[in-house]
């Protein structure tokens, strides 16, 4: 659980950078302007690879009974969760008005989660995640941080028909990715 736990900080601590954007230009001005983006996603994949490391090696404690329709919620807000991603990836007029579309997408995600699954490990994960993900967007916030503003026309749909898309597409590749199957056909 402390290789999980470790893997989630140190994923957060790096994304919350951005949310800072005088934390964000000391450290694009150590490393370079032209090197920061693939050091920030080599150390974003070495989190990531922590997390899964932490993950599949983490026993299963139960902490508390999710509700019955739990599992039934988490379809929802997940697929709520892919859209804020779809609406993140695409630069639509959707994305300056929600302004932090990834840090809704991680709280959908999470809360759903949190909902059908009731383990320290996901409570470890997904938490996290959630504390992560509001943290995000409350110092972001008082930061001024916005998207891009560049719009472009069409993006909304797109965003939105991506989102949908990527939601079936991690449906069926959940089980082979995650360990956990999101639909059990017996």
């Amino acid at each position: 659980m402390i290789l999980l736990a470790f893997g989630v900080i140190l994923t957060a601590a790096l994304h919350l950078i951005a949310a800072v954007p005088s934390l964000k230009g000391r450290l694009k001005a150590v490393v370079g302007e032209r090197a920061y983006g693939p050091v920030f996603g080599i150390a974003s994949l070495i989190g990531i690879a922590i997390i899964v490391l932490g993950w599949r090696s983490a026993a299963f404690v139960p902490v508390y009974d999710p509700p019955t329709w739990g599992k039934h919620a988490n379809f929802l807000l997940t697929l709520i969760a892919f859209i804020f991603l779809g609406i993140f990836l695409f630069r639509g007029s959707l994305r300056q008005r929600i302004r932090f579309p990834m840090g809704f997408a991680v709280i959908f995600w999470s809360i759903g989660h949190l909902l059908a699954n009731g383990d320290l490990a996901s409570l470890i994960l997904f938490g996290g995640f959630l504390i992560y993900a509001v943290l995000h967007i409350l110092i972001g916030t008082a930061n001024g941080v916005r998207p891009s503003p560049e719009v472009r026309s069409g993006h909304d749909l797109l965003s939105i028909l991506a989102g949908i898309a990527l939601y079936g597409v991690m449906a069926q590749l959940h089980g082979a990715l995650i360990g956990v199957p999101v639909f059990q056909l017996n």
